[in-house]
């Protein structure tokens, strides 16, 4: 069959437990509202007797411990986004359907997959993985397809017939017509959608309108959808509600996680790398936070990412408890291979220059990381700066210094002045180097610099000015 409807009835619910509690199974009772009624529910939910369509009061009797959330169709688009570059990675041709249904376009994939069951098997792989509650059917046609799946008959047809087949079985409830059409066709005696069908088209459509013979119509048309495809977004811009308050921050880890897997799943694809996130939490009053986390080099593994969000949690009390995640990626770039030698002994566990310049500077704040900026200046005291950390390039040599003359490795914050000239015990290596400069800022100097050994055995570094006076400025290591 040409055309795959996939269904996810409960996409922001399921989007918003985690996995790992999936796992477990010991989910609490959740539902989503909308308008005071019930819209989505899990499993536990359902077990405890809460239906779609009840209301808030009736579902609170029937389960004192059931958690609400509201539903929110942006976020479900965004989310239903998401899976589609999940399967966009599997197949060419997807259609989305918001908020709850993704087409695929199977029949440009049958080179690829050796029959319809083999691609169906790795279709499922990115739905499992998510812990997703859905439903999917395989047809003729996009209608029929649609009409299938959101019935729950999860069914891959083989052939015309039997999609023809199935699609005729099915409650005009489940036609996808609008509520007034369908109210109308049950007062006519139609119950079953093939009844519909079997009924004179030209009198059908006199009597009820041309909107419905179009829709009965397009069951039997596999012309692709009007919308175009989806195309992958550029950006990573991802947001997750959670069902629960969060109060403490560690108990962040695993819905962060979540996302950063989603994260590391859209770089991976594009073999890009990010140098840095920001991270909104979001409150119980809709106020949102945003955490500016960076790295020392550009990173793309989840786990490396999530230590450094962890850290800076440590450092921050929460305001309110937190009830959703965002997370942005900011300054991508290309991947680049570091190379080493075949035979360099690797500590396992051992961090990179660039991710323990990250963990630093989240750990203790940027302004505690600090880095040596050289400048095109032939004064001592201008040579050099200290400026905060920025990313780690190891790619790129180090600034050369204008002069090629010894400096000292430790420079005293201002020179020391000596009673007099050094002579007893000094010992003179090299000089003088004259140093004349800075007329244009107001801060000139004239001076001549000297190597010379002290008493002591140290190697220091001497200049005298015009006036003859003596000082030291620096020590060699």
């Amino acid at each position: 069959m040409q055309w795959l409807y996939l269904y996810f009835p409960n996409l922001q619910l399921d989007s918003s437990l985690s996995s790992d509690e999936n796992r477990r199974g010991n989910l609490a009772p959740c539902a989503l509202i909308k308008q005071g009624l019930i819209v989505q529910t899990n499993q536990a939910a359902r077990q405890a007797g809460i239906r779609l369509g009840s209301g808030l009061a009736q579902a609170a009797l029937l389960c004192s411990d059931l958690s609400i959330s509201d539903h929110q169709p942006q976020l479900e688009q965004q989310l239903l986004k998401q899976l589609a570059y999940d399967l966009y990675q599997l197949s060419a041709t997807l259609y989305l359907y918001p908020p709850q249904g993704i087409l695929v376009y199977s029949q440009d994939m049958r080179r690829l997959y050796k029959d319809q069951q083999t691609y169906w098997q790795t279709l499922q792989a990115p739905l499992q993985q998510r812990q997703l509650e859905y439903h999917y059917a395989s047809a003729h046609t996009p209608l029929a397809a649609q009409l299938l799946a959101q019935a729950g008959r999860d069914r891959l047809c083989n052939n015309i017939n039997e999609a023809k087949q199935l699609v005729g079985q099915l409650a005009i409830e489940h036609s996808g017509l609008e509520s007034k059409l369908i109210e109308q066709l049950q007062r006519l005696g139609v119950q079953l959608i093939r009844q519909a069908q079997s009924l004179p088209s030209k009198a059908l459509g006199k009597r009820l309108g041309q909107q419905l013979i179009s829709h009965l119509h397009a069951l039997h048309t596999s012309q692709p959808p009007q919308q175009g495809t989806y195309r992958p977004r550029q950006h990573f811009n991802q947001q997750l509600p959670l069902l629960y308050e969060v109060e403490h921050s560690p108990s962040l880890r695993f819905p962060l996680l979540r996302l950063l897997q989603d994260l590391e799943g859209f770089l991976y694809a594009r073999q890009w790398q990010v140098a840095s996130l920001h991270v909104g939490l979001g409150y119980r009053d809709k106020h949102k936070d945003w955490l500016m986390i960076g790295n020392g080099s550009p990173e793309y593994q989840a786990k490396v990412w999530l230590d450094l969000i962890m850290l800076r949690l440590e450092q921050i009390q929460l305001q309110q408890p937190v009830t959703s995640l965002h997370i942005k990626g900011r300054q991508y770039s290309p991947w680049q291979a570091h190379t080493a030698s075949l035979f360099e002994e690797r500590k396992h566990g051992a961090l990179t220059p660039g991710q323990l310049l990250g963990r630093l500077q989240n750990k203790l704040g940027n302004h505690a990381v600090q880095q040596l900026q050289l400048h095109d200046d032939y004064r001592p005291e201008q040579a050099a700066s200290s400026v905060q950390a920025q990313q780690l390039n190891l790619n790129n040599q180090a600034k050369q210094m204008v002069v090629n003359a010894p400096r000292p490795s430790i420079l005293l914050p201002l020179p020391q002045a000596l009673p007099h000239k050094p002579r007893y015990g000094w010992l003179y290596i090299q000089g003088p180097e004259r140093i004349q400069s800075g007329w244009w800022d107001n801060h000139a100097i004239c001076r001549d610099y000297f190597i010379a050994r002290n008493p002591q055995g140290q190697l220091c570094w001497l200049f005298r000015n015009h006036q003859e006076e003596w000082f030291l400025h620096g020590y060699f290591a």
